[in-house]
Parts: C-alpha cells; structure tokens; sequence
C-alpha cells in the first residue's frame, strides 16, 4: 500500500476540514510549497493536493500552488478540486499534476465517464467517491445526491475507470480513526479496483488497518500536520 500525505489549500494556506464542513476548519502555518518540500525530503514519492477554493467555487483556483509544487519537487501529485469540465482536467495535467482527481463532474451527464477515459486514459484519471451514509456528495460534499456508491462503481468501472479514491465523509478530519467495515466490501466486491481510502486516519496503526483491507493506497492529511503520524512512518507504512 502506499501511504499518500494530503495539502488541502485554502486562501493560499494549509487547512484542514472536520468533515468537509468548510465553517470548521483549521489552518497551520507551513506554506504548501514548504510542507511538499518537507514531504519529498522525508523520502515519500506521492502527494495528494486538494484546491479546496476550486471544490466550493465549481472551478480550480490554485493550478498557481500545483504548479510551484510540481517544479519545485518531484512528487507524484494527484489533484482534485473544483475538477468540472475536461478543460480543467487538461489545465490540472498541464500544471503537472500525475492524475486529475474528478467527482461531481461524473456525476453531471451520463457520457462523461466515458469521454474522460477517450481522451485522458485511465491512469491520469482518478474518480473521487465521496461517500456518506452509502451515497455520492458532490460539490465539495456540500450536496447530497441519492446515487448509490455500488451503482456509482459499477457505472465507472464499465468504462474503463481503475483509479478510485474512497472516502468515507463520516470520519474525514474527524482522527478518530478509519472504519474497516467500510472499505473491506468494497475491495471484496470489486478486486480488480486499485482503491485510494481516507477519512480519520490518526496514527500508523490506523494506516495498518487500512493495508490490511487491502487498499492500493491510502490517504492522510491531519495526522501529519497535528504530528500524531510522522512523515518517516508514512515511508516506513509503504514499504
């Protein structure tokens, strides 16, 4: 599994969300040039960078952030936020993102899906599930749509999706630690998925227990930033 640390960017500052309520949220000094930097010296190849200015105003916001990290590290970065049309896609990719992480824009008109992998391909694309109580949110997970997670995969995977970032919306800022019930039928019922997992991760034993449902990787953004997972533990859970 490989263990991903997570920037949420907001005003141009590190932040960090209590389930993706954007009223509650905390910023930290570090700058997202900084703490990619500090990222790659530790040793971890992957970065997730999420435009959290671009998820609330349906369009991305800090291509300017992407582009500093992309030129000033080599990380692999997979970008998400505010992701709402295949321009943006090809704007996240051009500013040297390694994969667009896209999810309310699956959800806007059937054909989509399938025109993102005809013209991306596969392995730039990763979908966002984000999940509450079994169904999609979108737009930042402030709407709730009545789409269930399962059709939502199924939907994907039959044309061509691979890459999907899961996240389970109940425990996301929360650090009270993942829910295994929640990602073990998902890895059962589709194995050839290569599942990205997050929300609630607080120490490396949370980590463990994410490898162990058997996700492909795993995303964690607070514990870093409040220093209950080291970045040297991140290198250490993905060997």
């Amino acid at each position: 599994m490989i263990a991903i640390p997570a920037i949420d960017i907001m005003n141009g500052q590190c932040v960090r969300l209590f389930q993706g309520d954007f009223a509650q949220r905390k910023s930290y000094s570090t700058t997202p040039l900084d703490q990619a930097r500090a990222i790659e010296d530790a040793g971890i190849t992957h970065l997730h960078l999420v435009d959290l200015d671009g998820a609330k105003q349906g369009k991305p916001k800090n291509l300017h952030v992407l582009e500093q990290i992309a030129d000033g590290t080599s990380l692999i970065i997979d970008f998400g936020g505010g992701i709402r049309s295949l321009a943006n896609i090809e704007s996240v990719l051009n500013a040297g993102a390694k994969q667009a992480n896209i999810g309310t824009l699956l959800f806007s008109e059937p054909d989509v899906p399938q025109q993102c992998v005809s013209r991306f391909g596969k392995d730039q694309l990763i979908a966002a599930l984000d999940i509450s109580k079994g169904t999609i949110a979108v737009n930042g997970w402030q709407v709730q749509t009545s789409i269930a997670a399962e059709t939502a995969l199924k939907n994907l995977i039959s044309v061509g999706w691979e890459y999907f970032s899961v996240t389970d919306i109940s425990r996301d800022g929360t650090m009270q630690g993942p829910n295994p019930d929640f990602y073990k039928p998902l890895v059962e019922a589709f194995p050839n998925v290569r599942f990205i997992g997050g929300g609630g991760v607080a120490t490396i034993d949370h980590l463990i227990l994410l490898k162990n449902c058997g996700l492909y990787a795993a995303v964690t953004g607070k514990a870093v930033f409040e220093g209950t997972i080291s970045l040297k533990e991140l290198v250490k859970v993905s060997s």
